[in-house]
């Protein structure tokens, strides 16, 4: 599995760094990424041709082929395969993420040709038709430098411990040393690339540190040992059936990662591609959760768009409502970061989920955010239209014993509050001993 970015959400709460100074900072560390790890995969390339000996170890050589190009054939077959991995994708709620299959292919080649191996697989084979559509050069080629780092470090881990092993009086080649030294450069790769990883997101998304690793624990944590065990299968396959066969492998596993694919779309709403109702109450529950534990807050907005029955009654009957709710939608996702929700509750009515809230300002800003990218103009095929939106928002607050119903319909409250004065933003208040006396009366 590799973890992509699809595109750059605006800053959210809790912001550790300011805007300006987090950009900055972003935009060295995906220069020096892109220097470094090009640089190590070029300069580990040209050591090797310039020692006269083999680029590649020659378990990855194809045999039948000509000897001087069978481990370079070798490699472009794990490349090919690899890009057979990113036709699968599994995309994050907000739309910022894609987990893509690649990660068995990189360690399979590591483990048979070595480190300058793996390197080039995961520099070529992880190109994806999505990622040169979505993310930014500079992003494409920071993701790939970084894979190709990360699989050349994990690569010399596995030899640094055939080499132990070997000083120790064990058989470099025994099953035992090459099982420890794959599984030692695989875990290698994948925590170097996570970490590196959780760099980008904290610096992209303004996420705290206990946000970054509760992301990539979601995200690394439940794939890691299949992808490892899966990457051992390809080589087994290879070495004992022949290098056509982890083709058939693949397939069976492409498929299955198809059908988790298609599980998770159950959770997003058909048009707009938001969580679905019952998928946003599972994440609002959890919210919920954290909150009553004391470990964080959150707001919960309930939105409506104002002036949407015209626009959706109007003579091109549904095509510019539906035209409308996927650009909202799409606006949604992208005032968000990757640990924050969007979801639809039905018709025009919308949720959104910020997570590490505590203060009433902070919500307010983050719903003002909000209204401004919804109220902004829609191109439709019917011309420029726009609408309003009426926003409720309800806080999670720290050690309070709110559950997710209590959330939804404060923050439904407010919104009809909020619709009542003719749109804007409300935020739920706790009604006061004397309201509650008059209520009462």
């Amino acid at each position: 599995m590799r973890l992509t970015f699809a595109g750059r959400p605006s800053g959210t709460a809790g912001l550790a760094l300011a805007l300006p100074r987090r950009a900055a900072l972003l935009a060295a560390y995906t220069g020096g990424t892109i220097v470094v790890g090009f640089g190590a995969v070029l300069a580990a390339t040209a050591a090797a041709a310039a020692s006269g000996g083999p680029l590649v170890n020659p378990a990855i050589a194809i045999p039948g082929v000509d000897p001087s190009v069978a481990g370079l054939a070798g490699v472009g077959v794990w490349v090919l395969f690899a890009l057979a991995g990113g036709t699968r994708i599994l995309r994050d709620p907000g739309g910022h993420v894609a987990l893509t299959f690649h990660l068995p292919f990189i360690a399979a080649a590591m483990i048979l040709g070595g480190p300058i191996a793996g390197a080039w697989v995961a520099v070529l084979g992880t190109v994806e038709r999505r990622e040169l559509r979505e993310v930014p050069w500079y992003g494409a080629l920071a993701n790939h430098a970084l894979l190709a780092f990360w699989a050349l470090v994990g690569g010399l881990a596995m030899e640094g411990v055939v080499r132990i092993a070997a000083g120790a009086g064990a058989t470099s080649s025994g099953l035992a040393v090459l099982l420890v030294a794959g599984i030692a450069g695989t875990v290698v790769m994948a925590i170097g690339t996570a970490a590196m990883t959780a760099v980008t997101v904290v610096l992209r998304d303004g996420l705290d540190a206990r946000d970054a690793v509760a992301l990539l624990d979601s995200s690394f944590r439940r794939t890691a040992v299949a992808e490892t065990l899966v990457g051992w299968l390809f080589v087994v396959v290879w070495v004992t059936v022949g290098w056509w066969a982890p083709a058939l492998l693949a397939g069976v596993v492409l498929t299955l990662w198809r059908a988790a694919a298609d599980a998770r779309d159950l959770d997003r709403d058909d048009l707009t591609g938001v969580l679905s109702r019952a998928a946003f109450a599972v994440r609002a529950a959890t919210a919920a959760d954290r909150a009553r534990r004391g470990i964080e807050g959150s707001a919960y907005l309930f939105l409506d768009l104002d002036g949407f029955k015209a626009l959706n009654d109007g003579p091109r009957n549904h095509l510019v409502g539906d035209q409308v709710l996927v650009a909202v939608g799409e606006r949604l996702r992208r005032a968000v970061r990757v640990t924050d929700a969007v979801g639809r509750y039905g018709g025009d009515e919308f949720t959104v989920l910020f997570g590490g809230v505590t203060d009433e300002a902070t919500a307010l800003r983050l719903a003002g955010r909000v209204e401004a990218a919804l109220t902004a103009p829609y191109l439709t095929e019917d011309g420029e239209r726009r609408i309003g939106a009426s926003i409720g928002v309800s806080l999670a607050m720290p050690g309070r014993r709110d559950f997710e119903p209590d959330l939804r319909q404060h923050a439904d409250a407010a919104m009809y509050e909020a619709k009542a004065a003719g749109g804007g933003i409300r935020i739920w208040h706790d009604p006061t001993d004397d309201e509650v006396d008059a209520a009462g009366a």
